[in-house]
């Protein structure tokens, strides 16, 4: 029987893991979430830590929303191609 401690088989879980994870997911929506999770955590370190609020993130995520509710409203798109135009434009 393998003697290893759980910590060393979830570590070598989860490298395996995130080495298979390209062929196994969608590329371009891995990177996505690997962009979300580093605004994760400088938005964690700007705020938890430091204690300073930043708007820089806070303005990406407005002007996507107001781009989206204005596509979807003054030129009277689909709401899902109106995500989309904000995500090509504010992202």
């Amino acid at each position: 029987m393998y003697g290893g401690s759980p910590k060393i088989l979830l570590a070598g879980a989860g490298l395996l893991l995130a080495v298979l994870a390209p062929y196994a997911l969608y590329p371009v929506f891995l990177m996505k979430v690997l962009c979300f999770a580093l605004f994760a955590c400088a938005f964690n370190l700007l705020i938890g830590f430091a204690g300073l609020l930043s708007f820089g993130h806070a303005a990406f995520f407005g002007g996507a929303a107001y781009i989206a509710a204005h596509v979807v409203k003054e030129w009277g798109w689909a709401p899902e191609f109106g995500l989309i135009a904000a995500t090509a434009v504010a992202g």
